[in-house]
């Protein structure tokens, strides 16, 4: 009689004896679903190299999705002095990519002598009230 751990041994061995034999189709297979899904998620875009490095440098989010807006686009890539000083906020409040982006637009409005709410705070700006 064979014990269940000799059956166990035996089941193993034939399906790695499968899987040996019909390892070039099971690799063929295997590409075709890794490109058709790397296709899926790229949604068939392909983008300069500029925005391709700054996706993979972790520039992009659900809010700010580089990868669907950005097709056919001359430009190279994102701005490097913003990207700069948007990776230093990421590090040192330990934020992610969209809360970096919000604080270093709100840090950009007050250099500019604007409110975070989009007013101007100059004195002599003339604004209008709206109901």
């Amino acid at each position: 009689m064979v014990s269940a751990k000799a059956c166990a041994v035996i089941a193993l061995m034939g399906c790695a004896l499968l899987v040996f034999i019909r390892r070039e189709r099971i690799r063929e297979n295997y590409v075709d679903i890794w490109e058709r899904q790397r296709n899926f998620l790229n949604r068939g875009i392909r983008l300069n190299n500029g925005f391709s490095e700054d996706i993979e440098a972790g520039f992009t989010s659900r809010n700010f999705d580089l990868s669907s807006h950005n097709a056919d686009d001359q430009r190279d890539g994102l701005d490097d002095e913003a990207k700069n000083e948007i990776k230093q906020i990421m590090q040192q409040d330990r934020v992610d990519f969209d809360q970096a982006r919000f604080i270093y637009l709100k840090q950009k409005l007050g250099n500019n002598n604007i409110a975070a709410n989009g007013m101007p705070l100059d004195p002599k700006a003339v604004t209008f009230r709206t109901s």
